[in-house]
């Protein structure tokens, strides 16, 4: 059975906007595993079944067979069990070494990309905000990309940020916390590069993957503030020239990405299909329930009184809910309408600076 690895779909040339997802992809290539589809998923509170559990809420998301694994070091961990192993060539210390280097990237140069990309108010009104709304589908991309900020300056807070910042401020000394811990990431990942091809010699690992996904997001996306990109360009260009071979390494002949197979209107954009997400809203009927529709000959299907019933209440229960979930948004401050909210958060900025 081919394996099916969901993903967030891609932005600014990269095959996934997210890290993580890009950093399964480049793993993926290294142990060369050619049964696998990449399906764009782009909504991780939303299974492929239309179901919702615990481990269907973080993308990347491996389905196979019957196993489905979700998360970057679950994936490579059940993989390397399969005889996917990317590890397999290293000694006991190298693998010691890997995991310590792993946990780094994990730490410093994850905050370094939420703090860039959301915390920054320019970067995520000139571009995040965008990015990830042009994946999500209605209403997920007025809603989703805020409360993602709000999580990712949550986070970001224990560095000593209170507030999200203006691109102005980001080299104040309030802000150079954040900058200063990359930059002895980069430091540490560059002396152990080296002048090697990959961390570990000639052939990639899985450290590899992980180092080369972080630093993309990073390096690559065409952002109003790249703060980070310019300090691996001007400091680290060993670093700059490894994502670049990596990039080639990996992506040479990247798979096909797909959609989820199921006929599902969570996976279906109203923008772009209208029709197809009208239809599968209002008139889809699962496959495991009696038919509502009673057909005579090759007579189109006419629906019966009961069959009404049910379209006219299913008509008014979405309605009603699409109405709630929009004022419980706009009331607890979960959608960014416009730039209204752009102007009032930089007013806020400027009063704050003032003072």
């Amino acid at each position: 059975m081919v394996s099916e690895l969901y993903i967030y779909g891609g932005a600014y040339g990269l095959p996934s906007i997210d890290a993580q997802c890009l950093a399964m992809i480049s793993y993926l290539s290294i142990v060369s595993h050619q049964e696998y589809t990449i399906v764009e998923c782009n909504d991780p509170a939303v299974s492929p079944s239309g179901t919702t559990t615990k481990t269907t809420r973080q993308l990347p998301m491996l389905h196979d067979g019957n196993n489905w694994i979700a998360g970057t070091n679950r994936i490579i961990s059940y993989l390397s069990k399969t005889g996917y192993n990317a590890d397999e060539d290293l000694s006991a210390e190298d693998l010691a070494k890997s995991v310590a280097y792993s946990a780094l990237a994990d730490e410093s140069l994850a905050d370094a990309i939420l703090f860039s990309w959301f915390a920054d108010t320019e970067n995520f009104f000139g571009a995040t905000r965008k990015a990830y709304s042009n994946l999500f589908s209605f209403p997920s991309r007025y809603i989703l990309p805020t409360q993602m900020r709000k999580s990712a300056v949550r986070r970001v807070q224990k560095y000593g940020h209170s507030v999200t910042i203006d691109s102005e401020k980001s080299t104040n000394e309030e802000n150079t916390r954040i900058y200063d811990l990359a930059r002895d990431c980069y430091r540490v990942l560059d002396r152990k590069l080296g002048d090697k091809d990959f961390f570990f010699g000639l052939k990639p690992t899985s450290l590899d993957a992980k180092v080369f996904a972080y630093l993309a997001v990073q390096l690559y996306p065409e952002i109003p503030n790249p703060q980070f990109q310019l300090i691996l360009i001007n400091q680290f260009p060993r670093l700059v020239a490894y994502c670049d071979r990596c990039r080639e390494e990996f992506f040479a002949n990247p798979p096909d990405i797909t959609l989820p197979s199921e006929p599902s209107p969570f996976f279906t954009n109203p923008i772009s299909a209208p029709r197809e997400w009208f239809r599968n809203t209002f008139f889809f009927h699962s496959t495991t329930s009696s038919s509502r529709y009673v057909s005579s000959g090759n007579e189109k299907p006419k629906k019966t009184k009961e069959d009404r019933e049910f379209d006219l209440k299913r008509i008014y229960a979405i309605t009603f809910g699409v109405v709630a979930m929009a004022t419980y948004a706009i009331v607890n401050g979960l959608v960014a309408i416009g730039n209204e909210e752009e102007e009032d958060e930089r007013e806020e900025h400027k009063r704050s600076s003032s003072e």
